[in-house]
């Protein structure tokens, strides 16, 4: 049986439960962001990882902690078991249903407002103006690493998941030579690596020189430029699963201690994904940036 019938199965399976009993509810999960979280974590529990940084340390490993946390820190006693696999197109669909729980990688607010009625927004966990990504190629990509400015990057290939709304919405404005779609971040990496694509986007990492490692693919972002993604991303919880409402309350909680607190920074920031070295590089597309604001919905 293909591994997603078996998480709706086993959905329906927790969403029948009494509830009075503890069970574990099931959250679909990244393969590679799920291991690396656990080289973070490393059996600590939750609430006493401070320390945030890590070879393989990024946004979604990040937040895969902290709405943990946040969860924890609002009161909820929900324990999750994950089911790992690429889950990316077919998550929206198990939320609006009720068969899942809720989506530990946020997502852009444009993306998700229109799903107000079936979900849960949270607070922002990356607020608008604080998400700046790279432009990575392979390491001897010579045409690509001398890309300074938006003609150039014009004539080169890009590759990305028009599921990443912001990202490809971004990226289509940019109008590279070519803008290929692919459903996983390794595969992308590796094309990108044997120089079959030219760029992708990636978050920076910790110290530079910035860059992506792994078996088939290295990649390293060209210095000097980056590119703007202009949204806020946030997480969102079903309002159709019995323990939506709960999940929702306690994470709302927990994210404004986590705020208050300074732990959202200080993580993004041991990570790498906020990276004061990169403040001063040319934002490539500074022309198609605009002011506008889209408020939550709750």
């Amino acid at each position: 049986m293909p591994s997603y019938l078996l998480l709706i199965l086993s959905c329906i399976i927790t969403t029948t439960s009494t509830l009075a009993q503890q069970v574990k509810v099931p959250i679909t999960i990244e393969t590679d962001i799920y291991h690396y979280a656990q080289e973070i974590i490393a059996g600590q529990a939750v609430l006493d990882i401070k320390d945030f940084s890590g070879p393989h340390s990024q946004r979604a490993v990040v937040e895969f902690i902290l709405i943990q946390q946040a969860l924890a820190l609002g009161g909820s006693n929900i324990e999750f078991s994950f089911t790992l696999g690429n889950y990316d197109a077919r998550n929206i669909k198990l939320l609006q249903s009720g068969l899942l729980l809720i989506n530990f990688d946020s997502m852009w607010l444009s993306q998700i407002s229109a799903y107000s009625e079936e979900v849960y927004i949270s607070d922002a966990i990356i607020r608008k103006g604080e998400y700046w990504a790279g432009l990575y190629t392979a390491i001897d990509n010579k045409k690509a690493l001398a890309t300074k400015t938006l003609t150039d990057f014009k004539k080169l290939s890009v590759v990305s998941n028009k599921n990443w709304y912001v990202d490809w919405k971004t990226l289509t404005q940019l109008n590279p030579k070519a803008l290929i779609h692919d459903e996983e971040w390794l595969s992308m990496a590796k094309l990108v690596s044997m120089q079959w694509v030219d760029i992708m986007l990636a978050p920076f990492t910790l110290v530079k020189p910035f860059s992506y490692q792994g078996g088939g693919y290295q990649i390293i972002a060209i210095d000097g430029v980056k590119v703007a993604l202009n949204d806020s991303r946030h997480f969102i919880i079903s309002k159709k699963h019995p323990q939506g409402k709960e999940a929702y309350l306690a994470l709302q909680k927990g994210l404004k201690i986590l705020r208050q607190r300074g732990t959202i920074i200080k993580a993004f920031q041991q990570s790498g994904f906020f990276n004061e070295q990169v403040q001063d590089w040319h934002i490539i597309n500074t022309r198609f940036l605009t002011t506008n604001k889209i408020a939550a919905s709750h």
